[in-house]
């Protein structure tokens, strides 16, 4: 079968046999570039399947999305149904840890698993994990609509935020720079802005920069809360504005479930009730053995991109 790699900070399609062993055989037939994938990658991740955004079809033909992180099931995290808490999300997640979803065929835990409806097309299907991501973060503070809030970022991230918020029925501004994020907060009903005002109820940083975090802090009204979204792979200073105006800063990484709640079926029904979500935002789609352009596509601000996205065929 045909896969992606990364070999000392370039990509590259090989050939590699169809994964066997343990857990259930997917067919892929969608999978994403993440942003992180970039950063890993130039750090120098190497010789791994890339992806962890991905779904596609069991053996017995349910599509199905794909949550990459794993979990040792007896750890205090574990035990206090913060799985995605626990040391083996990221030791074994898909496209960093073990092989990963940028290829013809990968075998995932079937705990991983997540039924789609068939309305939800197939193609778009490796949108369900940024999505979880994102519903994630929302989730960890106490929104209700009618609330204002301000994404700064209009990557991917920052868009699915604002997608989400705005099914919620929160009055949402998001801070672009390109005419393409305008666009597509326009599409998704947010109400694209070149500068924050102030007084939100809670800030989203989809960036994770001294910068975007900064324009959180001056954003958010006294006792509101920031979401910082994903990995800071740069240092971020506290300020005494932060301190002064007592604003909670919430970190929030990956994704979780237990019994009462899991944050990749709630994606599943966010995608499926907003079609428009992923025409909105997948700008771009390449086959596997197209990997090289579209990882410069990827990493080309002038390219419009905002979610490359791989198909099967």
């Amino acid at each position: 079968m045909r896969a992606v790699v990364s070999h000392q900070g370039s990509v590259s399609v090989v050939e590699r046999d169809i994964p066997s062993g343990e857990g259930e055989l997917i067919r892929v037939t969608s999978s994403g570039i993440c942003g992180s994938d970039l950063h890993l990658i130039s750090l120098g991740l190497s010789g791994i399947v890339l992806g962890h955004e991905f779904g596609g079809y069991t053996e017995s033909g349910q599509l199905v999305a794909v949550r990459p992180t794993g979990e040792c099931g007896y750890c205090a995290e574990c035990k206090r149904a913060l799985p995605h808490t626990c040391k083996m999300a990221a030791a074994s997640l898909h496209g960093t840890s073990i092989d990963g979803g940028l290829a013809e065929f990968v075998r995932v835990e079937k705990s991983r698993l997540i039924a789609v409806p068939a309305n939800v097309n197939p193609d778009v299907v490796a949108l369900v994990e940024p999505l979880a991501v994102v519903v994630h973060g929302i989730n960890r503070i106490p929104i209700t609509p009618g609330m204002k809030a301000i994404v700064v970022g209009a990557g991917s991230i920052g868009l699915l935020t604002a997608a989400v918020l705005v099914d919620r029925g929160v009055e949402v501004d998001i801070v672009t720079r390109h005419p393409h994020q305008t666009q597509a907060a326009e599409a998704l009903r947010a109400h694209p802005i070149s500068t924050p005002g102030n007084n939100y109820d809670f800030s989203f940083d989809a960036v994770c920069t001294q910068q975007s975090f900064d324009a959180c802090v001056s954003a958010t009204r006294p006792r509101g809360s920031i979401v910082e979204f994903g990995m800071v792979w740069s240092p971020v200073a506290l300020s005494n504005t932060l301190m002064l105006k007592e604003i909670s800063v919430i970190p929030s990484i990956f994704y979780t479930h237990d019994h009462e709640h899991h944050d990749f079926e709630e994606a599943v029904v966010v995608l499926a009730r907003n079609p428009n979500i992923a025409t909105t935002l997948i700008t771009h789609r390449y086959c596997l053995d197209d990997a090289v352009k579209a990882f410069d596509t990827a990493n080309d601000r002038a390219s419009g991109a905002i979610k490359v996205h791989f198909f099967t065929n």
